[in-house]
Order: structure tokens, then C-alpha cells, then sequence
């Protein structure tokens, strides 16, 4: 039978040895804490780099709708945009206005009524701003799936390396001749030890990944926003210049 001996039992106050319990790990948990580390460390420079992208991005973005409500020309907004390269707004402003100068939208045109202008005008604009748009989300989420992974996988290690520890204790404890709580005690803790490594690893990730798919969404939202923004602007100035001039 089981013998708790009191005298073993952790005192109120005393601290636990977190070296003694990793030291104490067998192979199999050493691979455990070894990989959640790596994990871990892996992790926190994605979500170090990524945080430092994403407060670009945004700062950049509002610094360059700004000069948009300040009703700049297109030729303004233009070249402000090139000082704003992680602006995804200043990137699609940019492509639709090289598309709308090589194509020469802006211009009359006697060989082509208002109304096909207009139509031809919306099918290609439409069609810039939403391969920029899933362009722009493509590098906003680049290496976000890692932190999805990273955050769902590593408490399964954790509890992997740990039931195993306590399968190792348990069979450690079957072969000695007084089995105590004090025997068994050094292999649970031990076991536990990289449960904890798990977590680590899985709430910075799990943190993050939250953060930054909403940062995201706000910024995809943004975009399509300007995307109609611009879609409306390009359709003024086509009406604009679409009148023979006098």
C-alpha cells in the first residue's frame, strides 16, 4: 500500500526547485523540453518581428489617409504614397493611378462613349485594387498560421511529455521495494515540469494570434473601405474629363 510520509511533503513557504524537476527528466522528456523551448523561442521572434510590422503598418496607414482627407490631388497622393511603403491604402492608390495613366481614364476619348469608359474603367479598376487587396492580406498573415500551430500543439506536448513521466513513475515505483509518496513524489513533479514548458510556449502564441488576426481584419476593412473610396474617385474624374472639350 501507499505510505504517505509527512516529513517529505513540501512546507508552507519552501519554493519549488524548477532546476531539480527539469534535471531530473528522463530522455524522452528532455526531447519534450528541448523542442517547447525551441518552440517557444521560435514564437516569441515571430511575435516580436510580427508586432513590429503590424505598428508600421498602422501608423503609416493613418499618416496617409490623412493627406487623403486633406483632399489632395492624385498626382499629391501620388507621390506622398511612395513615402508610406508599408501603407497598404497608399499601395492600392499607387496601382490604380499607373493603370489609370497608362491607359489614359482621365482623357476624352471620341472613339469611346462615357458610359463604356466608365464600365471598362470599373471592370479593370475592380480588378487592380483586389489583386493588391489579397496581395496585402497574403503578407499580413505570413507566419500567423505558425502561431495558430504553435498554440494548439504545444499543450499536447506538454501533456505528452508529462503522462509520460507519470507512466515512468509509476513503473519506477512498481519495482521498489516501499512505495511512498516521497518516492513517487520527484517523478510527478518532473512530469509536470513539461506540462508547464507547454504552456509557456502555447499562451504568447495564443495571445498573439488573437491580437493580430483582429489588427488584421481592421486593416483589411480599411482597405476595401479605400478601395471604394478610390473606385468613386476614379468615376468623378472619368466624368469629369469625359466631356469633349470646348
Amino acid at each position: 500500500m501507499l505510505q504517505i510520509n509527512p516529513a517529505g511533503l513540501l512546507s508552507v513557504g519552501e519554493s519549488v526547485d524548477v532546476i531539480e524537476a527539469i534535471r531530473n527528466n528522463d530522455t524522452v522528456g528532455w526531447i519534450c523540453l528541448v523542442a517547447l523551448t525551441i518552440t517557444s523561442i521560435y514564437s516569441l521572434s515571430i511575435i516580436f518581428f510580427k508586432f513590429l510590422v503590424i505598428w508600421r503598418i498602422k501608423r503609416q496607414t493613418e499618416d496617409f489617409q490623412e493627406l487623403v482627407d486633406s483632399d489632395g490631388s492624385w498626382e499629391t497622393l501620388y507621390m506622398a504614397a511612395k513615402r508610406y511603403p508599408e501603407s497598404p491604402i497608399a499601395k492600392l492608390l499607387k496601382e490604380t493611378y499607373v493603370e489609370c495613366r497608362q491607359e489614359n481614364w482621365f482623357e476624352f476619348k471620341k472613339d469611346m462613349p462615357v458610359d463604356n469608359r466608365l464600365e471598362i474603367a470599373k471592370n479593370t479598376i475592380e480588378g487592380i485594387l483586389m489583386r493588391t487587396i489579397s496581395q496585402e492580406e497574403s503578407k499580413l498573415q505570413s507566419n500567423l498560421a505558425i502561431l495558430g500551430t504553435i498554440s494548439t500543439l504545444a499543450p499536447f506536448i506538454g501533456l505528452f511529455g508529462t503522462v509520460w513521466g507519470v507512466l515512468a513513475a509509476f513503473q519506477a515505483l512498481g519495482h521498489a521495494e516501499g512505495a511512498t509518496l516521497t518516492s513517487l513524489a520527484p517523478g510527478i513533479s518532473t512530469a509536470l515540469m513539461v506540462t508547464i514548458f507547454g504552456l509557456i510556449a502555447a499562451i504568447p502564441a495564443l495571445v498573439a494570434y488573437n491580437y493580430f488576426t483582429t489588427e488584421i481584419h481592421k486593416l483589411g476593412s480599411s482597405m476595401e473601405s479605400f478601395a471604394h473610396e478610390i473606385e468613386n474617385a476614379v468615376r468623378k474624374q472619368i466624368l469629369q474629363h469625359g466631356v469633349r472639350p470646348k
